[in-house]
C-alpha cells in the first residue's frame, strides 16, 4: 500500500465508468492537461462488469463515476459497489453542480463529487489529489488505530507522520491531543492547547463555529465537511475542510481531520487577479512558461521582442509585462507599425513641429514622449521602412528623441517591448531588417504559443469568451450558458490558424446563431465542424499506442505535426514515443 504522504508526482490510475464516449474524451483532454498528479484512464461502459473488474488483481487507484447511465443511476451502481464491500475511491460525475446530488453521493459512499460544466485541468488535478491524499491518509489511519489500539504512545507517533492535521477532543470537548502537523499548521505547541476547548484553536467567526458544533452533535453518517477560514497571528491565512469523525473506542470522543486547501484558494485568486488585469487565461504548460516570463521581465526594464502568429495574443502579454511591472501606474502606448507610410510612422512615434512637413499644422509631441515613465508596444515591428529603423536604433541607444522638424533631442524614460508574427532574422537576411535593430530589441524574448498547442485552455477561453459574448444579447432571448460535450470537442479538434482571435469570433458566431441555453456542433462555423473528421482526434477507443501509430501515419512521419493531432505537446509525444518503443517513422505499406 502507498504511504499515506501521497506525492503529487505520482501516476494514478482511474477506471471511467461512463457510457458517452464523447465525455470519456473530453476527460482524456483535460487528464493530459494536468498539472501535478498524471492520471491514466481506462473506460468500463458497462456496469454489471465493474466489481469484478475492481476486484481483479491489476490496480485501480481511482473511479471516475457517471451519474447517468443508459440503464440505471450512477447512485445504485455506487451502493453496489460499497455493498460489496470494496474502498476504492469514488468521484461521481454529473452535468452540472446539484447540492441535494452531492450530499446523496456523500452519503452513499463517494469521496467527491464534480460537475462536468465546471471540468477542467486544474479541477480535475485538484479533485485527485484531494481524493487521493484522503484516502490513503484514512487508510493509513484506520490501519494505525486498528493496530496500535493498546499503545497510545505508538498511535500518536504515527498519527505525526501524516500531512493532515489530527485533533482529539475529550467528551467535554476538551483537546487531549493534537499532531505535529497541527502544530505546524495552526503555529501553536501542543502545551499551549491541550485541556482548552476546542473553539479556541479557530479564530474562525461565530457561525462557522456553531455549523461545526452542530456536526459534533449529529450521527456518523449525517455529518458533513465543514469550511472554515481564518487568520492566524502572524496574519497567515488559512483555508481548511475539517471532518468530524467518532472516537473507535468511545463515540463520546471526537476526532477532527484537517485538510489544508490554502494552497487551492490562492491559485484561485492568484487566476482570478491575473485574468481580469492581462486578459491571459490558461492553466497548460505553454502557458505557464509565458506567465513565468511575464514575471521575470516585468522586474526589469530590459527591452523585450514577444514572437507568435497572429491572433495568439501577443498585446496581451505586453500589457501583462506592463501591468504587473514597477511602470504600471503610468501610461501603457501601443502602435501597430504596419502600414503607415514612413513619414506618417516617424511623426507618431517621435512627433513633430509644426510646418515639417505637409500637412504638419500643429506640434505632435509624439507617442514615445505620450509614454513618458510609461511602456511603449512597437507592434509588428518587422514592417519598419529603412529609414525609421535607423532613427529608432538611435533612440534605443541614448534613449532621447528629435522629433520632425527640430534639432534639438529631448529624453526620455520609456520600456520598450517589441512584437511580430515574422521571422525577424530571415528579414535580415533578405536586407529587409537590420542586424544591429534586431540585437537591440531582442534583449529577452517571450515565445506566445499557437492555440493548437495548448488545447487543453481551450475549455477555460471558449467559457470566458461565452460569458463576454452573452452579456450582448438582447433582452429576452436565451442567454448561451455552456457549450454541450459534442461542440466542445469539435472545437478542440480544429487548429485555428487565426488562434485565440479567431476562436473568439468562432464563439461569437455560434452564439448568435444558438438559440437554447446550450450552444451545440451545428451553432459552430462550418470550418470547424469540419474538423470533426480528423481521424486521429476522433479515435475514442484506441489504445494509446494505435493512437501515436495512426497519428504518425496521418502526418507521413512528422512527429510534431502528430504531436498537434493528438493535443500533447512535442516533449509529452517524444516521451510517450520513446517508452513505447515505436519506430521514427511509420512502416510503409508493401
Amino acid at each position: 500500500m502507498r504511504e499515506a504522504q501521497a506525492n503529487i508526482d505520482w501516476t494514478w490510475h482511474a477506471l471511467v465508468v461512463d457510457d458517452d464516449p464523447l465525455d470519456v474524451e473530453l476527460l482524456r483532454i483535460h487528464a493530459a492537461a494536468m498539472r501535478g498528479p498524471h492520471l491514466t484512464l481506462e473506460t468500463c461502459s458497462d456496469p454489471d462488469e465493474l466489481i469484478s473488474r475492481l476486484q481483479a488483481p491489476s490496480p485501480v487507484d481511482l473511479l471516475l463515476l457517471d451519474y447517468r447511465l443508459a440503464d440505471r443511476s450512477g447512485l445504485d451502481v455506487l451502493h453496489a459497489v460499497r455493498d460489496a464491500g470494496i474502498l476504492t475511491p469514488i468521484v461521481l460525475l454529473t452535468g452540472h453542480a446539484d447540492i441535494e446530488l452531492a450530499m446523496q453521493a456523500m452519503r452513499a459512499g463517494a469521496n467527491d463529487f464534480l460537475a462536468k460544466q465546471e471540468l477542467a485541468p486544474m479541477t480535475l488535478a485538484r479533485t485527485v489529489r484531494y481524493v487521493m491524499e484522503k484516502h490513503l491518509a484514512e487508510r493509513q489511519l484506520a490501519q494505525t488505530l486498528e493496530e496500535l489500539q493498546r499503545s497510545r504512545d505508538d498511535m500518536a507517533s504515527m498519527l505525526d507522520r501524516l500531512r493532515l492535521s489530527v485533533i482529539m477532543m475529550n467528551e467535554q470537548g476538551q483537546v487531549i491531543y493534537v499532531n505535529h502537523a497541527t502544530e505546524r499548521l495552526m503555529q501553536f505547541t501542543a502545551a499551549e492547547v491541550l485541556r482548552t476547548p476546542w473553539q479556541t484553536l479557530y479564530p474562525a467567526p461565530a457561525e462557522t463555529l456553531t455549523k461545526l458544533e452542530a456536526m459534533l452533535q449529529r450521527p456518523a453518517d449525517q455529518r458533513e465537511m465543514v469550511a472554515l477560514q481564518f487568520a492566524l497571528p502572524s496574519g497567515e491565512e488559512r483555508w481548511l475542510d475539517v471532518e468530524v469523525h467518532d472516537d473507535p473506542r468511545d463515540g463520546r470522543r471526537k476526532i477532527l481531520f484537517c485538510y489544508d486547501v490554502s494552497e487551492v484558494h490562492d491559485l484561485r485568486a492568484e487566476l482570478a487577479e491575473r485574468v481580469p488585469s492581462s486578459g491571459l487565461i490558461g492553466q497548460s504548460e505553454p502557458m505557464q512558461r509565458v506567465v513565468q516570463w511575464i514575471r521575470d521581465l516585468a522586474a526589469v526594464d530590459s527591452t523585450a521582442l514577444i514572437v507568435g502568429e497572429t491572433g495568439t495574443g501577443k498585446e496581451l502579454v505586453a500589457r501583462a509585462i506592463h501591468s504587473v511591472s514597477p511602470r504600471r501606474d503610468k501610461p501603457f502606448v501601443a502602435i501597430n507599425c504596419a502600414g503607415l507610410t514612413e513619414s506618417l510612422l516617424a511623426s507618431q512615434l517621435f512627433g513633430h513641429r509644426r510646418g515639417a512637413f505637409t500637412g504638419a499644422l500643429q506640434d505632435q509631441k509624439g507617442l514615445f514622449v505620450a509614454a513618458e515613465g510609461g511602456t511603449i508596444l512597437l507592434d509588428e515591428i518587422g514592417d519598419i521602412p529603412p529609414a525609421v529603423q535607423t532613427a529608432l536604433l538611435r533612440v534605443l541607444q541614448e534613449r532621447e528623441v528629435t522629433p520632425l522638424g527640430e534639432t534639438t533631442p529631448r529624453r526620455i524614460d520609456v520600456r520598450v517591448l517589441a512584437a511580430t508574427h515574422q521571422n525577424l532574422l530571415e528579414l535580415v537576411e533578405k536586407g529587409l531588417f537590420r542586424r544591429d535593430l534586431l540585437y537591440r530589441i531582442r534583449v529577452a524574448r517571450i515565445d506566445v504559443p499557437p492555440l493548437r498547442a495548448r488545447r487543453s485552455d481551450i475549455p477555460l477561453l471558449v467559457q470566458h469568451f461565452l460569458q463576454q459574448v452573452g452579456h450582448r444579447r438582447s433582452p429576452g432571448e436565451t442567454p448561451v450558458l455552456r457549450v454541450s460535450r459534442a461542440a466542445m470537442l469539435a472545437l478542440c479538434a480544429h487548429d485555428w490558424p487565426g488562434n485565440v482571435r479567431e476562436l473568439r469570433s468562432a464563439v461569437e458566431f455560434a452564439s448568435i446563431r444558438c438559440r437554447r441555453a446550450v450552444m451545440q456542433v451545428e451553432d459552430l462555423p462550418p470550418e470547424v465542424v469540419e474538423a470533426q473528421a480528423n481521424p486521429v482526434v476522433q479515435d475514442l477507443e484506441g489504445d494509446e499506442r494505435t493512437r501515436i501509430q495512426e497519428a504518425l501515419r496521418t502526418a507521413r512521419g512528422n512527429r510534431t505535426h502528430a504531436a498537434t493531432l493528438l493535443g500533447w505537446s512535442r516533449a509529452t509525444f517524444y516521451r510517450r514515443v520513446a517508452e513505447l518503443g515505436l519506430p521514427e517513422k511509420p512502416r510503409r505499406r508493401i
